[in-house]
C-alpha cells in the first residue's frame, strides 16, 4: 500500500513540473509573436521621429546659413547629430542632403517629391524596404563649398554631434551669390 501511495505522490510531482514546463514554453512562444510583429512598427516609428528631426535640423542649419549670408564676414557654428543616415553636402551643386537608407518606412509616395518648406522629400524603394531622402537646394542665392572647395563631403551617424562651421567670406561669386564656406 506504502509502495502505491508513493508512486502516485511522485506521479503529481512530475505532471506539476511537466504542466509548468509546457505553460512556460507557451507564454514564451506568444512573446516571441508578440515582439516579431511589435518590433518592425517600433523600427518604423523610431525611422519616422528621425526623419521628423532631420527635417528640423536641416531648416535650422537653412536658417544659420540665411544668417551667414547676410552679412560678409560672418560666422557660425552648427552642431548636428545624425542618429541614423548620413549627411552629404555637395558643394559643386550647392546642396545638402540627408539619406536615410534600407528603412522599412515609406515616409511619402514612391517616387514622388514633396517640398514642405525649403526641403524636398522623396522615398525610393529599395528591395522590400526604402531609402528617405531629403534635399535642401541652396544654389538660388547660395554658392556654398567645403574648405573652400567645391567637393561632396559625407557626415556619418556617430554617437556626437558633429560641428559645421558656416562663414561667409564676402566673396559674391558671378551669379551674384555669396559664397557660404562650411567646414569641419
Amino acid at each position: 500500500m506504502k509502495k502505491i501511495i508513493s508512486s502516485k505522490r511522485l506521479n503529481s510531482h512530475a505532471q506539476v513540473w511537466v504542466e509548468t514546463a509546457i505553460y512556460t514554453l507557451i507564454g514564451l512562444t506568444l512573446i516571441a509573436v508578440v515582439m516579431s510583429s511589435a518590433l518592425p512598427q517600433i523600427e518604423k516609428i523610431k525611422d519616422r521621429e528621425t526623419v521628423k528631426q532631420t527635417m528640423v535640423a536641416l531648416n535650422q542649419l537653412n536658417q544659420k546659413i540665411s544668417e551667414t549670408r547676410e552679412a560678409p564676414s560672418s560666422a557660425r557654428i552648427y552642431d548636428i547629430f545624425l542618429s541614423k543616415g548620413k549627411l552629404e553636402i555637395d558643394s559643386g551643386n550647392d546642396t545638402i542632403t540627408y539619406k536615410l537608407e534600407n528603412t522599412r518606412l515609406k515616409f511619402s509616395e514612391i517616387g514622388e517629391k514633396v517640398k514642405e518648406g525649403d526641403i524636398i522629400t522623396e522615398t525610393q524603394t529599395y528591395g522590400s524596404r526604402f531609402n528617405i531622402i531629403l534635399y535642401l537646394n541652396l544654389s538660388q542665392n547660395t554658392n556654398i563649398t567645403f574648405n573652400n572647395q567645391e567637393i561632396l563631403k559625407t557626415i556619418q551617424q556617430g554617437p556626437s554631434p558633429s560641428k559645421i562651421k558656416i562663414y561667409n567670406n564676402g566673396i559674391i561669386d558671378g551669379k551674384g551669390r555669396y559664397v557660404v564656406d562650411l567646414s569641419m
